[in-house]
Formats: structure tokens, C-alpha cells, sequence
């Protein structure tokens, strides 16, 4: 049984209590959706590598791609994205406007794609979007890494 107070007869108490409060009353239908964006905020302050291997080896890559009807390249980032994500369209304008080739691949549209993406899962643990990748690599979805990338792996 829950006590429900009005303002009067509410404690007074600081504000890491009240937002403890506040938090407590949330009920438990919507409390996963709130671990999710406190999770999000979180990893967002966490330092990450600018990319990571999404297969063992280039062979197994490659074999990934040709199976799934893609084009395997150190050169052109494929850059997974679904039609109602506002991140995946301000990654390929901004890759537009720095003149990076790329090539875009819809995972609701694509089933090589939703692969990739299955597999970029499976390997980071992240159902996010935009996801890039390139060659066998699952690259950080911003400009910059995607340029440190592109350097780091076509040297």
C-alpha cells in the first residue's frame, strides 16, 4: 500500500530525497524506459574506443558481406539507419557536408542490413542507430571518428 501525501503533509526533506521520491513513485510499467535513458546518459560520458572489430577476421567479413548482398570496403562506411531515427539523419547530412563517401543502408528495408546490425548487436551490445561500420570494423557514429577511421584504416 502506498501512502499518498498532499503538499501539507508532505516531509520536507532535500532534493536528492525528493528526486529519490519522485523516482519511487514512477510506476513499474514506465521504470524500464527510465533505466534506458539514464543508461543512454551515462554512456555518454564514458570513454570509447573509435572503433572495434565487428568480425574475427577479414576473411569472415568478408564472407558476412558477400552473403548478405553488400560491398565489403576499408573506404566507404556503410551507415546503418531506419527511417523515423532524427540521429541517422543528422550523421549522413553532416557526412554529406564533409564530402565523406558512404553508403546508407536501411534496416527495416534491407535484410543485409538488419544482419549487420544483428551483428553489430550481437558484438557491442548496442540496438542504437546510426551505427557505422566499415570494413570489419563498427566505428564510433560520429563525424570525427568516422574520419579517424577512414585514416586509420587505409593507411
Amino acid at each position: 500500500m502506498t501512502a499518498t501525501h498532499t503538499e501539507e503533509t508532505k516531509p520536507k526533506r532535500g532534493h536528492i530525497s525528493h528526486l529519490f521520491d519522485t523516482i519511487m513513485e514512477i510506476s513499474v510499467s514506465t521504470l524500464p524506459l527510465v533505466l534506458v535513458v539514464l543508461g543512454i546518459g551515462m554512456m555518454s560520458f564514458a570513454p570509447r574506443k573509435s572503433s572495434i572489430p565487428l568480425f574475427r577476421s577479414t576473411q569472415e567479413a568478408q564472407q558476412f558481406y558477400s552473403q548478405n548482398g553488400m560491398q565489403f570496403s576499408y573506404t566507404k562506411p556503410i551507415v546503418l539507419v531506419a527511417s523515423t531515427c532524427s540521429s541517422c539523419a543528422n550523421l549522413t547530412g553532416t557526412l554529406k557536408e564533409l564530402g565523406i563517401p558512404f553508403e546508407e543502408q536501411n534496416i527495416e528495408v534491407n535484410q543485409g542490413a538488419a544482419a549487420l546490425h544483428l551483428q553489430a548487436k550481437t558484438v557491442a551490445g548496442s540496438n542504437t542507430l546510426p551505427q557505422v561500420v566499415i570494413g570489419d570494423q563498427l566505428v564510433n557514429p560520429v563525424p570525427h571518428a568516422v574520419k579517424i577511421a577512414l585514416r586509420r584504416l587505409n593507411k
